[in-house]
């Protein structure tokens, strides 16, 4: 999709996310970061935050995450950490 961008959030057991999303907004060691399609390649640290992104529908989805790294690259979102914990 045009105005979309893949995420994938695993853990070490499981494939929690593979979905086509809007945005993801979410909190490396450096500050709350949003990624938006087409972004720029990135590899990021992550902390212990609420994960926030909003699918192509337009629904609003949340999750708890352990801290993990985040990789932006080709209109893809990777995020592996070591547990997750959904919020809705």
């Amino acid at each position: 999709m045009e105005n979309s961008i893949k995420l994938i959030v695993s853990t070490p057991f499981k494939e929690h996310y593979n979905i086509d999303i809007k945005k993801i907004i979410t909190e490396s060691i450096t500050g709350r970061i949003e990624i938006l399609p087409k972004h720029s390649p990135l590899i990021a640290i992550l902390k212990p935050a609420l994960t926030e992104f909003e699918d192509i529908n337009g629904e609003k989805h949340s999750f708890r995450s352990s801290k993990g790294l985040m990789e932006v690259t080709n209109n893809e979102v990777t995020i592996v950490c070591n547990n997750i914990e959904n919020s809705n």
